[in-house]
């Protein structure tokens, strides 16, 4: 078991459980006991969560425990239906067996009127002519045959994105080797819902998303969080003959995921006006438009940016590390604002405002402790609000950069 940048006690690994283990975990460090082999220290960042790697699972805890992070997922997929776990599930439940009744209830939700239907293409060899005639594929298969047809038509099939995304995360939950029967019985009886749906292999780097509308509404807060377990599974993994399978969270992408959606609620905004990395507009430091930039926080109004923040999962130590301010003066510089805020998720004291000189920039600093009850943390991101509200209304920007 290990906790998060903290190194563990010596373990032994094979070569096969060694490089497993670097390929599943980013940013675990693996290093040798002098004078031992076979020996290692672990020590992890801030990936929490379960790997498996043949016989050998380990357990990455975060530091806050397992039930503030059950609350910042499930309040950042659907803040306004989000409740607090049961205390026995997350006293001696690993994330993975802890996430399982979140995803659980999420994807009940998603189904409950029935499976979600859609159309997908379909090629398909037939004797009738259905939908439209692949020409080029008739012609080099059979030449002056007028029969079968090789065609393509629109199937309205349960068989779609949505739910293959759904069908895969159970999948993925499901390889983890659940020590408690309580969350295997759910997936069980959740994975016979999707009899007859096709499972995905995708790329953890690059998770599809289906494109929204209302008819799929209903299936966006259990798909984004198969999309988040599908991100930090190691699908169908095998190194030295071992399999492997693994549930990692980031704990960075987590805090940051739940101040947005916090401040979007306490805000009365809407993705939109205040996106994730400020998607949809084209943000770029420098004239000749080669280091584009992605803040974590953005709120923009008629296509100008009125507002920038950045989210920080580490604690503050009464001052603020030199690179965290570059980026927020980054920020500032190229969307033209003359105040930013930075966020951390942990610390005793925020350091004071940090007044740029010869710049006339301004960098708010402020600590939203994920640890504390959810209703205090709630309370604290509305707080964090109402500075937000005055930094975007105390001056309007006159540009806008990539609108």
């Amino acid at each position: 078991m290990l906790t998060e940048y903290i190194p563990s006690d010596p373990v032994a690994l094979s070569v096969a459980e060694r490089d497993a283990l670097r390929g599943l975990v980013p940013g675990l460090t693996i290093e040798p006991i002098p004078g031992s082999t076979d020996t290692y220290t672990l020590t992890g960042g801030s990936s929490v969560g379960v790997v498996r790697v043949g016989e050998l699972t380990v357990e990455l805890r975060p530091k806050i425990g397992i039930a503030p992070v059950l609350f910042l997922l499930s309040y950042a997929l659907d803040a306004k239906a989000w409740r607090e776990p049961p205390a026995e599930l997350v006293r001696d439940a690993n994330l993975a067996e802890a996430i399982v009744p979140l995803f659980v209830r999420a994807a009940q939700a998603a189904l409950r009127p029935g499976l979600l239907h859609g159309y997908r293409p379909q090629d398909d060899t037939l004797v009738t002519v259905r939908g439209r005639v692949r020409m080029a594929e008739q012609m080099r298969a059979r030449t002056g045959l007028p029969m079968p047809v090789e065609v393509r038509y629109d199937e309205f099939t349960p068989d779609i994105l949505e739910n293959r995304l759904l069908r895969t995360a159970v999948d993925v939950l499901g390889r983890l080797r659940l020590r408690h029967r309580a969350p295997r019985i759910a997936l069980a009886r959740l994975r016979q819902q999707f009899n007859g749906i096709g499972g995905l292999v995708v790329d953890r780097r690059d998770v599809p998303e289906p494109t929204w509308t209302r008819l799929n509404e209903r299936y966006r807060p259990a798909v984004a969080l198969a999309r988040l377990i599908l991100s930090g599974a190691g699908l169908e993994g095998r190194a030295g003959g071992q399999d492997a399978s693994a549930l990692v969270v980031d704990m960075n992408t987590v805090f940051e995921r739940f101040i947005r959606v916090a401040l979007r609620e306490a805000l009365q905004l809407d993705a939109k006006a205040f996106p994730a990395a400020g998607c949809g507009h084209r943000i770029h430091l420098d004239v000749g438009r080669s280091i584009p930039l992605e803040p974590d926080l953005s709120w923009w109004i008629a296509g100008r940016c009125v507002f920038a923040g950045d989210c920080k999962y580490k604690r503050t130590t009464g001052t603020v590390p030199n690179a965290d301010v570059y980026q927020m003066l980054a920020y500032l510089t190229a969307l033209r604002l003359p105040e930013g805020l930075l966020i951390y998720a942990a610390g005793e004291n925020a350091p004071p405002d940090l007044r740029i000189e010869h710049v006339d920039k301004r960098i708010h600093v402020r600590i939203i402790d994920v640890a504390q009850p959810p209703a205090v943390v709630i309370a604290n991101v509305r707080t964090l609000s109402a500075l937000v509200h005055g930094m975007a209304h105390s001056r309007p920007s006159s540009v806008s950069p990539g609108a």
